[in-house]
């Protein structure tokens, strides 16, 4: 006997918000036509397909279709070249920072190697970047075969980078002795003294004699306002201009002023004998010129090289003094000279006077200054 089964009611949907019909269920299939009809069904996703990302947003309302949401690609082109694998790049290389720092200033070498430690040992632990920026800075060539053999490694209390920080820190000779009567100064280079003989004059000219290299210079400097020192320390000289007040009065309102060409060696700043005051600067002599003079000048030059094309830069001062209405002064140098001229206003004369600073008694020295007063 026939058992009849009662047939299933549909669900009840509500037609507002039916869009589409409700999906029928899958019948029952064997295994292997399953797979096969699924393999049809679902193909495998090319490479565009895994590419784009595919998304299903269910409905909220019951019956209705999930929607299908696809992001669309960017078509693929074909390359001509084969891609190889690149060496990683490293940021901290040696050789390549060492180079980028020639190009920094020294406050800016400082602020570089407070960054991390792999800075702090590359730029205190390699002298050779503080010494090209001591020579940059100076505006001395390296390429110069003189300065190369003084491209040497120097021991750590006498340092390139101490050198350096003694040379641009803002230092002069006066922070030391009479800062007082200091009014305003600038730099005006370095120069070499490959020889232990400097010639120091209180013009722009050389004299017609050359100096006798006596031990006392007094009588050369009042005759020709020269004189030719021969125990002069060899190295590096730096050159400043300082402008200070008149030592004749000691009036606070006086506007009396001289200027003064000064010369160290560049290590003087680094000797304590020199900070704590124990040497001083002795006289050399002193040059009177009488008369009314339109301009005070003075030189130092390498006394070995007088007679190469770099002196004549100095001695050519049309080249390069002020027009006579700037009363402004200007200096010039060279690798192997320093000068320095101002115009004046009406005078009587010119009082020179040449110093020198010993490293001890009879001993090296290590500066000399020239000083020009108006009377």
């Amino acid at each position: 006997m026939m058992e009849l089964r009662k047939r299933p009611r549909p669900r009840l949907l509500d037609p507002d918000f039916v869009s589409s019909p409700p999906p029928t269920p899958p019948r029952k299939r064997p295994r292997k036509q399953a797979a096969a009809a699924a393999a049809v069904e679902n193909p495998a996703p090319s490479k565009r397909a895994k590419l784009c990302g595919s998304y299903y947003i269910g409905s909220p309302v019951v019956g209705l279709q999930p929607t299908r949401c696809c992001r669309l690609a960017a078509p693929v082109t074909r390359v001509s070249f084969i891609p190889r694998s690149r060496v990683p790049f490293n940021w901290y290389e040696p050789d390549m920072w060492t180079e980028v720092a020639k190009y920094l200033h020294g406050a800016d070498l400082v602020h570089l190697a407070a960054t991390c430690h792999w800075f702090l040992h590359l730029l205190f632990g390699d002298d050779s970047i503080w010494c090209y920026a001591f020579f940059r800075d100076l505006s001395l060539r390296t390429d110069d075969p003189r300065i190369l053999k003084l491209l040497i490694l120097r021991p750590f209390h006498r340092s390139w980078r101490l050198l350096y920080v003694n040379a641009f820190n803002n230092t002069h000779a006066y922070c030391f002795r009479q800062p007082k009567k200091h009014i305003e100064w600038f730099r005006i280079g370095g120069f070499l003294m490959d020889t232990s003989r400097m010639l120091l004059t209180a013009t722009l000219a050389l004299p017609r004699g050359m100096p006798p290299a006596d031990e006392n210079p007094w009588f050369s400097i009042s005759l020709t306002g020269a004189c030719l020192l021969t125990n002069v320390r060899p190295g590096i000289w730096i050159a400043d201009m300082h402008m200070v007040r008149c030592p004749v009065c000691n009036f606070k309102k006086c506007k009396g002023t001289m200027q003064v060409l000064d010369a160290r060696h560049c290590e003087l700043y680094l000797e304590k004998k020199f900070k704590d005051g124990t040497w001083e600067y002795e006289d050399l002599g002193s040059h009177f010129s009488d008369g009314p003079l339109d301009t005070a000048g003075a030189a130092i030059f390498n006394r070995d090289h007088i007679h190469t094309p770099h002196i004549g830069n100095i001695l050519n001062a049309k080249s390069w003094i002020r027009e006579r209405s700037n009363l402004l002064p200007r200096a010039r140098f060279t690798p192997i000279a320093v000068a320095m001229n101002s115009n004046l206003k009406p005078n009587h004369g010119l009082l020179s006077k040449f110093k020198a600073m010993r490293y001890s008694r009879d001993g090296e020295i290590v500066s000399v200054r020239i000083t020009q007063q108006l009377l």
